[in-house]
Protein backbone atom coordinates (compact mmCIF):
# COMPACT_ATOMS: atom_id res chain seq x y z
CA UNK A 1 0.00 0.00 0.00
CA UNK A 2 1.58 3.13 -0.76
CA UNK A 3 2.26 5.61 1.68
CA UNK A 4 2.44 9.68 1.59
CA UNK A 5 3.33 12.85 3.03
CA UNK A 6 0.42 15.64 2.97
CA UNK A 7 2.87 17.42 0.87
CA UNK A 8 4.09 14.74 -1.39
CA UNK A 9 -0.04 14.50 -2.11
CA UNK A 10 -0.32 18.27 -2.65
CA UNK A 11 2.94 17.98 -4.86
CA UNK A 12 1.18 15.38 -7.25
CA UNK A 13 -2.43 16.59 -7.62
CA UNK A 14 -1.70 20.58 -7.32
CA UNK A 15 -5.00 21.92 -5.64
CA UNK A 16 -5.23 24.15 -2.85
CA UNK A 17 -4.57 23.42 0.85
CA UNK A 18 -8.01 24.00 2.89
CA UNK A 19 -8.10 23.81 6.84
CA UNK A 20 -4.45 22.95 7.58
CA UNK A 21 -3.09 22.24 10.22
CA UNK A 22 -6.75 21.56 11.71
CA UNK A 23 -6.55 18.79 14.60
CA UNK A 24 -3.45 16.76 12.57
CA UNK A 25 -0.82 17.61 15.24
CA UNK A 26 1.78 18.78 13.03
CA UNK A 27 3.38 22.35 11.98
CA UNK A 28 3.91 21.65 8.23
CA UNK A 29 2.70 19.43 5.73
CA UNK A 30 6.28 17.33 5.30
CA UNK A 31 5.00 16.15 8.65
CA UNK A 32 1.94 14.51 8.33
CA UNK A 33 1.81 11.01 7.51
CA UNK A 34 -0.25 9.08 5.59
CA UNK A 35 -0.92 5.61 5.83
CA UNK A 36 -2.66 4.63 2.35
CA UNK A 37 -5.09 5.82 -0.17
CA UNK A 38 -8.92 5.32 0.15
CA UNK A 39 -11.99 5.97 -2.18
CA UNK A 40 -14.61 3.63 -0.04
CA UNK A 41 -15.59 4.68 3.38
CA UNK A 42 -16.18 0.61 3.98
CA UNK A 43 -13.11 0.20 3.42
CA UNK A 44 -10.67 2.73 4.98
CA UNK A 45 -7.91 2.42 7.45
CA UNK A 46 -6.95 4.83 10.41
CA UNK A 47 -4.34 7.52 8.58
CA UNK A 48 -5.22 7.32 4.99
CA UNK A 49 -5.98 10.10 2.24
CA UNK A 50 -9.27 9.58 1.16
CA UNK A 51 -10.48 10.88 -2.41
CA UNK A 52 -14.11 11.65 -3.16
CA UNK A 53 -14.80 10.22 -6.29
CA UNK A 54 -18.04 10.72 -8.10
CA UNK A 55 -19.85 8.63 -10.31
CA UNK A 56 -23.11 9.09 -12.00
CA UNK A 57 -25.08 7.98 -9.09
CA UNK A 58 -23.17 9.11 -5.84
CA UNK A 59 -20.83 11.85 -5.12
CA UNK A 60 -17.95 10.98 -2.79
CA UNK A 61 -17.74 14.23 -1.02
CA UNK A 62 -20.71 13.95 0.26
CA UNK A 63 -19.21 11.20 2.52
CA UNK A 64 -16.33 12.85 3.84
CA UNK A 65 -17.51 13.53 7.45
CA UNK A 66 -17.92 9.75 7.52
CA UNK A 67 -14.21 9.00 6.34
CA UNK A 68 -13.03 10.88 8.74
CA UNK A 69 -14.64 9.28 11.33
CA UNK A 70 -13.85 6.08 9.85
CA UNK A 71 -10.08 7.13 10.53
CA UNK A 72 -9.05 9.77 7.48
CA UNK A 73 -6.82 11.65 8.20
CA UNK A 74 -6.87 14.06 5.21
CA UNK A 75 -9.31 14.88 2.51
CA UNK A 76 -9.23 15.22 -1.04
CA UNK A 77 -12.34 16.84 -2.58
CA UNK A 78 -13.65 18.88 -4.59
CA UNK A 79 -16.02 21.06 -2.59
CA UNK A 80 -15.89 22.13 0.92
CA UNK A 81 -19.70 21.77 0.83
CA UNK A 82 -19.57 18.41 3.46
CA UNK A 83 -16.27 18.83 4.09
CA UNK A 84 -16.20 18.46 8.49
CA UNK A 85 -14.20 21.04 9.95
CA UNK A 86 -10.34 20.99 11.17
CA UNK A 87 -9.42 18.01 8.92
CA UNK A 88 -6.87 19.14 6.12
CA UNK A 89 -8.34 19.64 2.65
CA UNK A 90 -6.96 19.32 -0.50
CA UNK A 91 -9.18 20.84 -2.77
CA UNK A 92 -9.03 20.31 -6.61
CA UNK A 93 -11.28 20.81 -9.92
CA UNK A 94 -11.73 16.64 -10.64
CA UNK A 95 -10.90 14.17 -7.97
CA UNK A 96 -10.37 11.46 -10.36
CA UNK A 97 -7.62 12.80 -12.46
CA UNK A 98 -6.37 13.65 -8.42
CA UNK A 99 -6.77 10.40 -8.53
CA UNK A 100 -4.41 8.93 -11.70
CA UNK A 101 -1.82 12.03 -10.62
CA UNK A 102 -1.57 10.38 -7.43
CA UNK A 103 -0.69 6.64 -9.32
CA UNK A 104 1.50 8.43 -11.73
CA UNK A 105 3.52 10.15 -8.87
CA UNK A 106 3.81 6.33 -7.24
CA UNK A 107 4.83 4.53 -10.06
CA UNK A 108 7.86 6.68 -10.79
CA UNK A 109 8.73 6.92 -7.08
CA UNK A 110 8.18 3.02 -7.68
CA UNK A 111 11.66 1.19 -8.21
CA UNK A 112 10.19 -1.36 -10.51
CA UNK A 113 9.27 -2.36 -14.09
CA UNK A 114 5.46 -2.08 -15.61
CA UNK A 115 4.07 -4.73 -18.49
CA UNK A 116 1.24 -3.09 -19.91
CA UNK A 117 -1.90 -5.30 -21.99
CA UNK A 118 -4.40 -4.30 -23.90
CA UNK A 119 -5.95 -5.42 -27.32
CA UNK A 120 -9.20 -6.03 -29.02
CA UNK A 121 -9.92 -9.91 -26.80
CA UNK A 122 -7.70 -12.11 -24.22
CA UNK A 123 -6.81 -9.30 -22.50
CA UNK A 124 -7.02 -10.33 -18.89
CA UNK A 125 -5.93 -14.35 -20.00
CA UNK A 126 -2.53 -12.71 -20.98
CA UNK A 127 -2.34 -10.39 -18.36
CA UNK A 128 -2.78 -13.30 -15.82
CA UNK A 129 -0.45 -15.55 -18.26
CA UNK A 130 2.64 -13.16 -17.93
CA UNK A 131 2.11 -12.83 -14.29
CA UNK A 132 2.14 -16.33 -14.30
CA UNK A 133 5.14 -16.25 -16.24
CA UNK A 134 6.77 -13.82 -13.77
CA UNK A 135 6.34 -14.63 -10.56
CA UNK A 136 9.28 -17.90 -10.48
CA UNK A 137 11.43 -14.77 -10.80
CA UNK A 138 10.32 -11.59 -9.61
CA UNK A 139 8.00 -10.33 -7.03
CA UNK A 140 4.81 -9.34 -8.82
CA UNK A 141 1.94 -7.23 -8.44
CA UNK A 142 -1.10 -7.61 -10.94
CA UNK A 143 -4.58 -6.09 -12.07
CA UNK A 144 -7.50 -8.08 -10.03
CA UNK A 145 -10.58 -8.58 -11.90
CA UNK A 146 -11.47 -6.70 -14.04
CA UNK A 147 -10.13 -3.24 -12.96
CA UNK A 148 -8.76 -2.12 -15.90
CA UNK A 149 -10.29 1.45 -16.37
CA UNK A 150 -8.54 4.81 -15.04
CA UNK A 151 -9.68 4.24 -11.49
CA UNK A 152 -9.35 0.21 -11.38
CA UNK A 153 -5.75 0.71 -13.12
CA UNK A 154 -5.01 3.78 -10.52
CA UNK A 155 -6.25 1.68 -7.47
CA UNK A 156 -3.55 -0.80 -8.36
CA UNK A 157 -0.64 0.87 -8.96
CA UNK A 158 -1.40 2.11 -5.74
CA UNK A 159 -2.15 -1.01 -4.24
CA UNK A 160 1.10 -2.21 -5.04
CA UNK A 161 4.09 -2.98 -2.58
CA UNK A 162 6.79 -0.65 -1.85
CA UNK A 163 9.14 -3.47 -2.82
CA UNK A 164 7.17 -5.12 -6.30
CA UNK A 165 9.60 -5.87 -8.77
CA UNK A 166 6.99 -5.58 -11.92
CA UNK A 167 3.28 -4.32 -11.74
CA UNK A 168 1.11 -5.84 -14.80
CA UNK A 169 -1.45 -4.14 -15.48
CA UNK A 170 -4.58 -4.73 -18.19
CA UNK A 171 -5.68 -1.36 -20.03
CA UNK A 172 -9.70 -1.90 -21.36
CA UNK A 173 -11.02 1.02 -23.50
CA UNK A 174 -14.13 1.59 -24.85
CA UNK A 175 -13.66 4.96 -26.78
CA UNK A 176 -10.21 6.89 -28.45
CA UNK A 177 -8.24 8.63 -25.73
CA UNK A 178 -9.15 6.04 -22.81
CA UNK A 179 -5.59 3.91 -23.84
CA UNK A 180 -3.68 7.11 -24.02
CA UNK A 181 -4.97 8.43 -20.45
CA UNK A 182 -3.40 4.88 -18.88
CA UNK A 183 -0.42 4.64 -20.40
CA UNK A 184 0.54 8.04 -18.97
CA UNK A 185 -0.41 7.44 -15.80
CA UNK A 186 1.70 3.56 -16.16
CA UNK A 187 4.65 4.89 -18.27
CA UNK A 188 5.19 1.14 -18.83
CA UNK A 189 8.42 -0.58 -20.01
CA UNK A 190 6.89 -3.69 -22.00
CA UNK A 191 3.54 -3.10 -23.70
CA UNK A 192 1.36 -6.13 -24.91
CA UNK A 193 -0.97 -5.99 -27.79
CA UNK A 194 -3.01 -9.27 -27.82
CA UNK A 195 -5.06 -8.43 -31.17
CA UNK A 196 -7.28 -6.19 -32.87
CA UNK A 197 -10.34 -7.70 -33.17
CA UNK A 198 -14.16 -6.30 -33.75
CA UNK A 199 -14.65 -5.82 -30.02
CA UNK A 200 -16.09 -1.94 -29.49
CA UNK A 201 -16.47 -1.70 -33.68
CA UNK A 202 -19.65 -0.10 -32.89
CA UNK A 203 -18.82 2.97 -30.93
CA UNK A 204 -14.97 3.21 -32.87
CA UNK A 205 -16.76 2.61 -36.82
CA UNK A 206 -13.67 0.90 -38.03
CA UNK A 207 -11.00 -1.78 -37.27
CA UNK A 208 -8.30 0.95 -38.44
CA UNK A 209 -9.97 2.99 -35.33
CA UNK A 210 -9.85 0.43 -33.06
CA UNK A 211 -5.99 -0.23 -34.07
CA UNK A 212 -5.04 3.65 -33.90
CA UNK A 213 -6.61 3.49 -29.95
CA UNK A 214 -5.49 0.27 -29.07
CA UNK A 215 -1.63 1.59 -30.01
CA UNK A 216 -2.05 4.60 -27.89
CA UNK A 217 -0.53 2.68 -25.70
CA UNK A 218 2.62 3.43 -27.00
CA UNK A 219 2.09 7.54 -26.22
CA UNK A 220 3.22 6.12 -22.54
CA UNK A 221 6.02 3.18 -22.66
CA UNK A 222 9.33 4.22 -21.99
CA UNK A 223 11.91 5.38 -24.47
CA UNK A 224 13.94 2.15 -26.05
CA UNK A 225 10.43 -0.19 -24.44
CA UNK A 226 9.32 -3.17 -25.99
CA UNK A 227 6.07 -3.67 -27.82
CA UNK A 228 5.14 -7.52 -27.93
CA UNK A 229 3.12 -8.25 -30.78
CA UNK A 230 1.26 -11.42 -32.75
CA UNK A 231 2.80 -11.72 -35.52
CA UNK A 232 -0.47 -13.38 -37.11
CA UNK A 233 -2.48 -10.10 -36.81
CA UNK A 234 -2.29 -8.44 -40.21
CA UNK A 235 -3.77 -4.86 -38.58
CA UNK A 236 -0.50 -5.14 -36.15
CA UNK A 237 1.77 -5.66 -38.93
CA UNK A 238 0.63 -3.34 -41.51
CA UNK A 239 1.09 -0.76 -38.50
CA UNK A 240 4.51 -1.78 -38.27
CA UNK A 241 4.78 -2.09 -41.80
CA UNK A 242 3.19 1.81 -42.39
CA UNK A 243 5.59 3.35 -39.52
CA UNK A 244 3.12 3.61 -36.92
CA UNK A 245 5.28 2.92 -34.24
CA UNK A 246 7.70 4.98 -32.91
CA UNK A 247 11.44 4.43 -34.46
CA UNK A 248 12.91 4.01 -30.43
CA UNK A 249 10.72 1.39 -29.57
CA UNK A 250 11.77 -2.32 -29.72
CA UNK A 251 9.70 -4.35 -31.24
CA UNK A 252 8.90 -8.43 -30.81
CA UNK A 253 6.80 -11.19 -31.91
CA UNK A 254 5.11 -14.17 -31.17
CA UNK A 255 4.89 -17.12 -33.93
CA UNK A 256 2.35 -19.61 -33.08
CA UNK A 257 3.23 -21.37 -36.48
CA UNK A 258 7.51 -21.51 -37.71
CA UNK A 259 7.37 -18.95 -40.28
CA UNK A 260 9.74 -17.46 -42.62
CA UNK A 261 10.85 -13.93 -42.07
CA UNK A 262 12.73 -11.28 -44.45
CA UNK A 263 13.94 -9.81 -41.14
CA UNK A 264 14.61 -10.40 -38.12
CA UNK A 265 12.85 -8.60 -35.51
CA UNK A 266 14.35 -7.17 -32.08
CA UNK A 267 12.86 -10.55 -30.27
CA UNK A 268 10.81 -13.42 -31.37
CA UNK A 269 8.92 -16.50 -29.53
CA UNK A 270 8.03 -19.25 -31.95
CA UNK A 271 5.90 -22.04 -31.54
CA UNK A 272 7.87 -25.10 -32.81
CA UNK A 273 5.00 -27.82 -31.77
CA UNK A 274 2.31 -28.20 -30.08
CA UNK A 275 0.79 -30.72 -28.63
CA UNK A 276 -2.96 -30.65 -27.16
CA UNK A 277 -4.54 -33.34 -24.45
CA UNK A 278 -8.00 -32.73 -22.79
CA UNK A 279 -7.33 -29.41 -20.69
CA UNK A 280 -3.47 -29.85 -21.24
CA UNK A 281 -0.56 -28.05 -23.39
CA UNK A 282 2.67 -28.85 -24.28
CA UNK A 283 4.58 -26.17 -26.57
CA UNK A 284 8.12 -26.44 -27.21
CA UNK A 285 9.42 -22.82 -28.45
CA UNK A 286 12.11 -21.12 -29.41
CA UNK A 287 12.61 -17.52 -27.30
CA UNK A 288 15.22 -14.72 -27.29
CA UNK A 289 16.89 -11.57 -28.54
CA UNK A 290 20.15 -11.28 -29.11
CA UNK A 291 20.63 -15.54 -28.21
CA UNK A 292 17.59 -17.85 -28.61
CA UNK A 293 16.67 -20.33 -25.82
CA UNK A 294 14.59 -23.60 -26.18
CA UNK A 295 11.80 -24.07 -23.42
CA UNK A 296 9.00 -26.70 -23.29
CA UNK A 297 6.07 -24.55 -21.96
CA UNK A 298 3.17 -26.79 -20.12
CA UNK A 299 -0.31 -25.21 -19.77
CA UNK A 300 -3.42 -26.03 -17.84
CA UNK A 301 -5.48 -24.29 -20.08
CA UNK A 302 -8.16 -25.61 -22.94
CA UNK A 303 -8.05 -23.06 -26.13
CA UNK A 304 -4.94 -23.97 -28.01
CA UNK A 305 -4.80 -19.55 -28.12
CA UNK A 306 -2.99 -19.51 -24.71
CA UNK A 307 0.20 -20.87 -26.65
CA UNK A 308 0.72 -17.03 -28.10
CA UNK A 309 -0.33 -15.83 -24.48
CA UNK A 310 2.82 -18.01 -22.91
CA UNK A 311 4.96 -16.83 -25.67
CA UNK A 312 4.40 -13.37 -24.74
CA UNK A 313 4.91 -14.07 -21.29
CA UNK A 314 8.05 -15.77 -22.42
CA UNK A 315 9.07 -12.60 -24.12
CA UNK A 316 8.33 -10.85 -20.76
CA UNK A 317 10.46 -13.04 -18.69
CA UNK A 318 13.59 -13.75 -20.51
CA UNK A 319 13.64 -9.40 -21.12
CA UNK A 320 13.37 -8.95 -17.60
CA UNK A 321 16.28 -11.20 -17.05
CA UNK A 322 14.62 -14.55 -15.34
CA UNK A 323 16.33 -17.96 -16.22
CA UNK A 324 14.20 -19.89 -18.95
CA UNK A 325 13.01 -23.04 -16.32
CA UNK A 326 12.05 -20.62 -13.51
CA UNK A 327 9.79 -19.01 -16.37
CA UNK A 328 8.57 -22.50 -17.56
CA UNK A 329 7.61 -23.19 -14.28
CA UNK A 330 5.89 -19.91 -13.75
CA UNK A 331 3.84 -20.56 -17.08
CA UNK A 332 3.19 -24.22 -15.60
CA UNK A 333 1.34 -22.09 -12.94
CA UNK A 334 -0.96 -20.94 -14.45
CA UNK A 335 -4.86 -20.83 -13.84
CA UNK A 336 -7.89 -19.12 -15.78
CA UNK A 337 -9.76 -16.82 -13.37
CA UNK A 338 -13.75 -16.04 -13.43
CA UNK A 339 -16.02 -17.52 -16.39
CA UNK A 340 -12.95 -18.09 -18.89
CA UNK A 341 -12.37 -21.36 -20.03
CA UNK A 342 -13.61 -23.55 -17.04
CA UNK A 343 -14.29 -27.12 -17.71
CA UNK A 344 -16.33 -28.56 -15.45
CA UNK A 345 -18.61 -31.91 -15.27
CA UNK A 346 -21.76 -31.74 -13.84
CA UNK A 347 -23.51 -35.23 -13.87
CA UNK A 348 -22.08 -37.33 -16.94
CA UNK A 349 -22.24 -34.23 -19.14
CA UNK A 350 -19.27 -31.71 -19.64
CA UNK A 351 -19.36 -27.96 -19.43
CA UNK A 352 -16.92 -25.49 -20.92
CA UNK A 353 -18.00 -22.13 -18.95
CA UNK A 354 -16.57 -19.14 -20.90
CA UNK A 355 -19.35 -17.40 -20.27
CA UNK A 356 -17.69 -14.31 -18.88
CA UNK A 357 -17.43 -11.68 -22.44
CA UNK A 358 -18.31 -13.04 -26.08
CA UNK A 359 -16.58 -11.73 -29.48
CA UNK A 360 -16.37 -13.19 -32.69
CA UNK A 361 -12.30 -14.56 -32.06
CA UNK A 362 -13.06 -15.92 -28.50
CA UNK A 363 -16.50 -17.64 -30.10
CA UNK A 364 -14.76 -19.35 -33.04
CA UNK A 365 -11.93 -20.51 -30.76
CA UNK A 366 -14.32 -21.68 -27.97
CA UNK A 367 -16.11 -24.02 -30.80
CA UNK A 368 -13.20 -25.23 -31.91
CA UNK A 369 -12.06 -26.02 -28.27
CA UNK A 370 -15.46 -27.70 -28.10
CA UNK A 371 -15.27 -29.82 -30.74
CA UNK A 372 -11.56 -30.71 -30.21
CA UNK A 373 -12.48 -31.81 -26.39
CA UNK A 374 -15.61 -33.75 -27.27
CA UNK A 375 -13.72 -36.02 -29.79
CA UNK A 376 -16.22 -38.56 -30.57
CA UNK A 377 -18.53 -37.89 -28.03
CA UNK A 378 -21.16 -35.19 -29.21
CA UNK A 379 -20.80 -30.97 -28.71
CA UNK A 380 -23.59 -28.45 -28.58
CA UNK A 381 -22.86 -24.58 -27.74
CA UNK A 382 -25.00 -22.66 -25.69
CA UNK A 383 -24.67 -18.73 -27.15
CA UNK A 384 -26.55 -15.68 -26.59
CA UNK A 385 -25.75 -12.50 -28.54
CA UNK A 386 -22.35 -10.77 -28.92
CA UNK A 387 -22.39 -6.92 -28.02
CA UNK A 388 -20.71 -3.75 -28.93
CA UNK A 389 -20.31 -5.06 -32.90
CA UNK A 390 -22.46 -2.24 -33.93
CA UNK A 391 -22.69 -2.72 -38.42
CA UNK A 392 -21.69 -5.68 -38.37
CA UNK A 393 -23.51 -7.40 -35.83
CA UNK A 394 -25.59 -9.41 -38.43
CA UNK A 395 -22.03 -10.14 -40.50
CA UNK A 396 -20.18 -11.38 -37.51
CA UNK A 397 -22.89 -14.10 -35.97
CA UNK A 398 -23.92 -15.61 -39.44
CA UNK A 399 -19.97 -16.05 -39.72
CA UNK A 400 -20.00 -18.11 -35.79
CA UNK A 401 -22.99 -19.85 -37.27
CA UNK A 402 -20.92 -21.08 -39.79
CA UNK A 403 -17.87 -21.59 -38.12
CA UNK A 404 -19.80 -24.28 -35.57
CA UNK A 405 -21.10 -25.66 -38.59
CA UNK A 406 -17.69 -26.11 -40.24
CA UNK A 407 -16.38 -27.73 -36.82
CA UNK A 408 -19.01 -29.95 -37.20
CA UNK A 409 -20.57 -29.23 -33.19
CA UNK A 410 -24.07 -31.26 -33.21
CA UNK A 411 -26.28 -28.25 -32.19
CA UNK A 412 -26.68 -24.79 -31.78
CA UNK A 413 -28.88 -23.28 -28.97
CA UNK A 414 -29.05 -19.91 -29.13
CA UNK A 415 -30.49 -16.69 -27.24
CA UNK A 416 -30.94 -13.03 -28.62
CA UNK A 417 -31.70 -10.61 -31.10
CA UNK A 418 -29.54 -12.57 -33.49
CA UNK A 419 -30.60 -16.00 -33.60
CA UNK A 420 -32.00 -15.85 -36.58
CA UNK A 421 -28.29 -14.98 -38.12
CA UNK A 422 -26.51 -17.33 -36.22
CA UNK A 423 -28.98 -20.25 -38.02
CA UNK A 424 -28.28 -18.63 -41.29
CA UNK A 425 -24.80 -18.74 -41.06
CA UNK A 426 -25.09 -22.19 -39.30
CA UNK A 427 -27.43 -23.69 -42.46
CA UNK A 428 -25.36 -22.11 -44.99
CA UNK A 429 -22.87 -24.35 -44.26
CA UNK A 430 -24.91 -27.64 -42.96
CA UNK A 431 -28.64 -27.46 -43.91
CA UNK A 432 -29.20 -30.46 -41.44
CA UNK A 433 -27.45 -28.86 -38.22
CA UNK A 434 -29.66 -28.23 -35.64
CA UNK A 435 -30.15 -24.58 -34.53
CA UNK A 436 -32.36 -24.21 -31.52
CA UNK A 437 -33.85 -20.60 -30.97
CA UNK A 438 -34.88 -19.14 -27.52
CA UNK A 439 -36.40 -16.04 -25.98
CA UNK A 440 -35.31 -16.84 -22.08
CA UNK A 441 -32.72 -19.40 -20.40
CA UNK A 442 -35.11 -21.18 -19.00
CA UNK A 443 -36.73 -23.02 -22.26
CA UNK A 444 -32.57 -22.73 -23.86
CA UNK A 445 -31.79 -24.92 -20.38
CA UNK A 446 -34.93 -27.27 -20.74
CA UNK A 447 -34.34 -27.94 -24.62
CA UNK A 448 -30.04 -29.06 -23.28
CA UNK A 449 -31.31 -31.51 -20.68
CA UNK A 450 -33.77 -33.03 -23.08
CA UNK A 451 -31.08 -33.32 -26.30
CA UNK A 452 -27.53 -34.35 -23.93
CA UNK A 453 -26.98 -37.77 -23.23
CA UNK A 454 -24.05 -39.08 -20.82
CA UNK A 455 -20.51 -37.82 -21.60
CA UNK A 456 -21.61 -34.94 -23.97
CA UNK A 457 -19.34 -31.80 -24.27
CA UNK A 458 -21.52 -28.35 -23.81
CA UNK A 459 -20.13 -25.15 -24.41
Amino acid sequence: MAKFTLAEILDAVGGKLKQFPGKSGVSDISELELTGISTDTRTIEEGNLFIALIGESFDGNKYAVAAVNDGAAALVLSTMEHAPEDVPVILVPDTKIALEKIAEYYRKRLACKVVAVTGSVGKTSTREMIASALSRGLKVHVTKNNNNNEIGLSQTILAAPEDTDVIVLEMGMRLRGEISELTNIAHPDIAVITNIGVAHIERLGSREEILKAKLEILEGLSEGGLLILPYADEYLKKAVAEGMIREDVKIAYTFTEKTLLEKRPYGMAVAESIDIEGDRICCHAKAGFDEMVSVILKLSAVGIHHVGNALAGLLCGLYLGIAPDRIEEGIASFVQIGHRERLVKVDHVFFLDDSYNAGPESMMSAFASIRRLAGEKKSYACIGDMLELGPVSSEKHFEIGAKAAELHLNGLLVIGDFKEDVRAGANSVDPDIPVFGFEDKDHMTEKLAEIVEDGDYVL
